[in-house]
């Protein structure tokens, strides 16, 4: 197990203007599952990749337990990885995927046995052990790859979006079985992926990054109560979180319409500007009737979505404030147990003003965390 420090890393790639990583200062703590989450090209697996040794660093430092790596080739760093495409040997089988490296580094007969048999109990691939990956399925290759990483019992493990080959169903019992292998082997693990979910339910802490740059890294209820910006509010929550530009700010507060819909300016941010971005989740609105609140604000149902235990409805304000706008042209509102609504409605809703987020209209950050 190790502890990993980037010191201001910076990688670009030759003929691209742009770096794809930017100055990343980064603390991974020995023993952390810490997830790697960002849209494509944000430059997420270039970091695992330099990491591992499998990417050259144009600038900074890579240390692990305070050691400077930055200059070791990736034999020399004892790290293992798990890639996508799981690139197993197709002539071989599990048993010998799982042994190649430990042959390849002379370790002796017998202690390669011990080390591959206690891989196959912990992963459950007793009765996969002679098969070739051919006669598996993409789950059993999966576990086969992790295998083969785990029985180098190295400092790291780096996986770089391991799942996503997987159908929904099966996505969901690996990564279970992924969080319980880390848990037991307390491994420091660095996990890619461009799913949020995933981030959400692995990560002990979560580094979202954009455009080759580091928005925020915290424990997933942080990300999701605590957004730095809105970026991390939109990239982080399941539906997305509703923005609402172009709201108007008067006597220390936001007006995002109707009657009491005042959100107070936090303190020391009354010099925000005379507009804001307000950020509202699913959960973030409670349904109304008009007759009781006639200045709630009203939706205009495009699509209902029924999940089963949840149900969510899509549209657009029926009456839209001059200079106001609905970011991505939608609001989400989770409705109540038992609340139908149907496609061409029109739905009463207040926001919880407790839970709308406040946003810088230019720079996007969070004011109440800035």
């Amino acid at each position: 197990m190790a502890s990993i420090t980037f010191e201001n890393l910076t990688r670009q790639y030759p003929g691209n203007p742009h770096p794809s990583v930017v100055g990343l200062d980064l603390e991974i703590h020995d023993g952390e599952f810490l997830v790697l989450v960002g849209p494509s090209g944000c430059g997420k697996s270039t970091t695992l990749r330099m990491l591992a040794g499998l990417e050259p660093i144009d600038d900074g430092r890579l240390l692990m337990d305070g050691r400077d790596v930055t200059g070791q080739k990736a034999s020399q760093r004892d790290v293992a990885m798990v890639f996508q495409s799981y690139a197993l040997y197709p002539n071989m089988t599990a048993r010998q995927n799982m042994a190649f490296a430990l042959q390849n580094r002379k370790v002796p007969r017998g202690r390669i046995t011990e080390l591959v048999e206690e891989a196959s109990r912990i992963l459950q691939l007793d009765d996969l052990m002679e098969r070739r990956p051919a006669a598996m399925s993409g789950g059993q290759r999966q576990r086969v790859a992790m295998g083969r990483a785990i029985v180098r019992q190295p400092q790291v493990f780096c996986m770089d979006e391991p799942l996503s080959n997987l159908d929904a169903q099966l996505r969901v019992s690996t990564r279970a079985q992924i969080a319980e292998l880390q848990r037991r082997l307390g491994t420091t693990t660095v996990f890619v992926t461009h799913d949020q979910t995933e981030a959400m339910t692995l990560g002990d802490r979560v580094c979202v990054l954009n455009a080759g740059l580091l928005q925020q890294v915290g424990t997933p209820q942080q990300l999701y109560s605590r957004p730095r910006n809105t970026f991390v509010a939109e990239f982080i929550g399941t539906p997305a979180i509703t923005l609402v530009d172009g709201v108007p700010v008067r006597d220390g507060a936001a007006h995002l319409g109707g009657t009491g819909h005042r959100i107070a300016l936090p303190a020391g941010a009354s010099d925000a500007g005379p507009v804001l971005t307000v950020g509202l989740r699913p959960e973030a609105w409670r349904t109304v009737s008009l007759e009781s609140h006639p200045g709630a604000l009203q939706i205009t149902v495009a699509l209902v979505e029924d999940l089963g235990a949840d149900q969510f409805a899509y549209g657009l304000p029926a009456r839209p404030t001059e200079g106001v706008t609905v970011r991505g042209g939608r609001v989400c509102v989770r409705l109540p147990r038992g609340h139908r609504v149907e496609p061409g409605e029109t739905l009463a809703v207040e926001p919880v003003i407790d839970e709308a987020y406040l946003f810088h209209a230019e720079t996007g950050l969070n004011l109440r965390s800035v």
